[in-house]
């Protein structure tokens, strides 16, 4: 039924829309003067009742209503990082996204649930370790740097070729680090500084 205009004032009941997404928002009294249509974002064909998690929205072109999914506000899990995002916009939820919220900090989505991603641990552990080992070689080599000119120059004292000694022994057995082993290392103890 579209609506029809007449010749004369009428009060009908009028049904709101939304200006952004056509949904129902309320109905009221609306005063229609004669010869003139329904007022913006507005119909006067009454939504259907709707079931929990849907709305109402109205088609203009074709004057019928439709329920769409409504998960606005919901916070979702994306299936390939965990990340959660909220909700903003009307319809079914996107195909990579679920309501589930991952739990600990290595899981993967395996189609039905969050499970332990033990590689991803892995490959974490491994990184910490090989950003770790480039740490304290760095802090090796600074140190052996200025004991080996003292040693070059025969400038060195005792004490600094001790030293010396131990740093490179240091560094030799950070070398033999594999980060691959994560988890299972036994760092090197490392020099005191003279």
């Amino acid at each position: 039924m579209a609506f029809k205009m007449t010749d004369t004032n009428r009060v009908i009941t009028i049904y709101n829309l939304s200006s952004a997404t056509n949904e129902f928002i309320g109905k009221g009294d609306g005063y229609i003067p004669a010869n003139t249509g329904l007022p913006a974002y507005s119909t006067d064909i009454a939504p259907p009742k709707v079931k929990a998690g849907f709305v109402a929205v109205f088609d203009i072109q074709t004057n019928k209503w439709s329920q769409v999914e409504d998960h606005r506000g919901e916070t979702v899990y994306d299936i390939s990082t965990g990340r959660p995002t909220v909700i903003e916009t009307l319809g079914s939820l996107p195909d990579n996204v679920v309501s589930v919220a991952p739990e600990g900090g290595y899981v993967k989505w395996d189609g039905t649930q969050w499970v332990h991603d033990a590689e991803a641990e892995k490959a974490f552990f491994q990184g910490q370790a090989a950003q770790e080992k480039a740490n304290l070689l760095m802090i090796a080599t600074s140190a052996i740097a200025p004991l080996q000119d003292a040693v070059d120059l025969d400038m060195a004292t005792e004490d600094e070729s001790k030293a010396l000694i131990a740093w490179k022994k240091y560094r030799v057995m950070l070398n033999r680090i594999n980060p691959e082993d994560a988890q299972n290392i036994i760092w090197p103890e490392s020099p005191l500084p003279i």
